[in-house]
């Protein structure tokens, strides 16, 4: 039966009150707040087509990266997925196993295309946990038509050393084509001295030079480095096309038979040599009609250098300089290509080298790389250092400039990658990824929402401890053994060839960033950026252009600079 009530119009919105107009307010906010999100993560879906949101795993934390977890889809949309730190399993051969990749890089992946994230990921063996060994070397012929030639060379001139120790001396070999060699040396330094062998640069320059000597003489090349000086050469890298390990004591005492005439033994020692003094020695004509097979010649030419004179040669001789173009290696090339054609990372440095370097060869990234050398002092004692972006800044805002200029359409996201000697300022600077306002003050407004900040996150050491403890007072002294320093002289080295992948680069005027110069075999992609100085007592950065192409520096430059070239 129907109630007896007269019908009642609501009362409209504006006359609502208490409890209910606070209902009504309530439910129309978090309409507007799905709303809203609904429209952020459909935003978010087309310019970041790779961020998995969870409740667990999207999180980025303090610790610069994200937190535990992966981007794992779901198993049914046939998507690859990286875990949020690509792992490094021991490496199976016993060699040199680093450490996971930064969770910062991984970040910088998520920002790349779909394609490119696939392409990436797909170079991932998530069963294994390990990225990709492969390392390719002069598969389009970019480093000329020379190795076959010279392999042969130097395996038939090992065959015939092997008899030599045996005793066997053929009595047809003609003398003057007898086979000849030459070594790198590098031995342990007294410890009242201090004519060492030098820092990864100046280890480098000697090492590189002396093959490119050894390719123009035709001369089977060896290289060794003490046990202890920091450790053997075999411990770092591979030897994929010419066997260079041998015994220096044992082929010294084997050469120095001055009766036998296919024998000899000769000394070089070019450590420290000054850039003129280095020049006269090589090409005593000015380099016009030099004969580099008349300069050294002894059948076994034992060297010992810090000093690179590669460019050099290009520079002073026109014969050389013929011969070496002709073999298709330019004043570019040169160096990185003797570099990846004697030695080949072990094979956990090749899966971590990778990861790194097909993030900087993605077509959407505009990769920087800044390499700063503060001082000895933030590795002999780093529990002092206080390194930090306001004294070292102006590295990362060349960069920045450099960014903005060289910035292209198909650029969608630029990576800074920080190569240094201070963990303090490592770690300042990797927070910029996190902290908005801190990365504002060095990078342009422009690129500061598709920027990334990257490192390794690989130990930070000087390869000879001992020679900075003879001027620097080490608080706490680094026993050098083979177990204590195959992680800091493999890091120094791959850091080196990373900040080398970069497409450009802001580099310290020291013999370190200049490596990574020549590596990238791309000339007038670094800048050379100096040290901050005082000014009326005030540290003030150098005013330095960084978004021109008279900005960038020059590899005849470079190559009168530390360690020369």
């Amino acid at each position: 039966m129907a109630l007896d009530v007269a019908y009642q119009r609501v009362q409209p919105q504006t006359d609502l009150k208490g409890s209910l107009l606070f209902k009504y307010r309530l439910a129309k906010g978090l309409t507007m707040v799905s709303l809203f999100a609904i429209v952020l993560m459909a935003a978010s879906s087309i310019f970041y087509p790779n961020f998995m949101y969870s409740n667990e795993n999207q999180v980025e934390t303090e610790n610069n990266g994200f937190s535990d977890g992966t981007t794992q889809p779901s198993q049914n949309d046939g998507r690859c997925y990286l875990p949020m730190v690509l792992k490094m399993p021991t490496s199976p051969d016993g060699s040199y196993t680093p450490p996971s990749p930064h969770r910062s890089l991984v970040r910088a992946v998520h920002f790349a295309s779909a394609e490119e994230f696939q392409d990436y990921c797909e170079q991932y063996d998530a069963e294994l946990g390990a990225y990709s060994d492969e390392w390719k070397y002069n598969e389009n012929g970019e480093c000329g038509n020379w190795q076959e030639r010279y392999t042969k060379l130097h395996k038939e001139n090992m065959e015939m050393l092997k008899k030599y120790q045996n005793g066997e001396f053929p009595s047809d070999i003609d003398v003057a084509e007898r086979p000849k060699f030459i070594s790198y040396l590098c031995k342990e330094v007294p410890k009242d001295s201090n004519r060492g062998c030098g820092g990864l640069a100046d280890r480098m320059g000697g090492m590189i030079s002396t093959m490119f000597y050894a390719l123009l003489t035709d001369r089977a090349y060896l290289i060794n480095w003490a046990e202890m000086n920091p450790l053997p050469l075999e411990a770092i890298w591979e030897r994929p096309r010419i066997d260079w390990s041998h015994d220096p004591e044992e082929m010294e005492a084997l050469f120095s038979d001055d009766k036998n005439e296919l024998l000899g033994y000769q000394k070089v020692d070019t450590l420290n040599r000054k850039a003129k003094d280095l020049t006269n020695y090589l090409f005593p004509d000015g380099g016009e009609n030099t004969e580099w097979k008349d300069l050294w010649n002894g059948t076994y030419v034992e060297v010992r250098s810090n000093r690179g004179y590669i460019l050099r040669t290009f520079q002073v001789s026109k014969k050389y300089t013929n011969i070496l173009n002709n073999m298709g290696l330019t004043k570019e090339n040169a160096f990185r290509c003797l570099t990846n054609f004697l030695f080949r990372p072990t094979i956990g440095a090749r899966r971590f080298l990778n990861a790194y370097k097909n993030l900087f060869a993605m077509e959407s990234v505009l990769s920087i790389g800044i390499q700063i050398r503060t001082d000895d002092n933030a590795l002999a004692n780093p529990q002092f250092d206080e390194n930090n972006l306001e004294k070292w800044g102006h590295f990362v805002k060349c960069a920045s400039d450099l960014a903005v200029f060289k910035k292209q359409e198909h650029h969608k996201h630029i990576v800074f990658f920080l190569v240094t000697d201070s963990a303090h300022l490592r770690d300042q600077f990797i927070s910029m990824n996190t902290h908005r306002e801190l990365a504002a003050q060095y990078i342009n407004e422009e690129i500061l929402d598709i920027s990334s900040m990257v490192i390794t996150g690989l130990p930070i050491e000087h390869i000879e401890p001992d020679q900075i403890a003879k001027y620097i007072d080490v608080k706490v002294h680094k026993e050098v053994n083979l177990a204590r320093m195959t992680p800091g002289v493999n890091s120094a080295y791959m850091e080196n060839w990373l900040l080398g992948e970069t497409q450009y680069r802001v580099i310290s005027i020291q013999g370190y960033g200049k490596m990574a110069a020549f590596y990238s075999g791309d000339d007038k992609t670094s800048i050379s950026m100096p040290k901050p100085s005082k000014v009326d007592g005030v540290l003030t950065a150098p005013n330095i252009s960084c978004s021109s192409d008279q900005s960038f520096t020059t590899f005849d430059w470079l190559s009168t600079t530390w360690s020369l070239g």
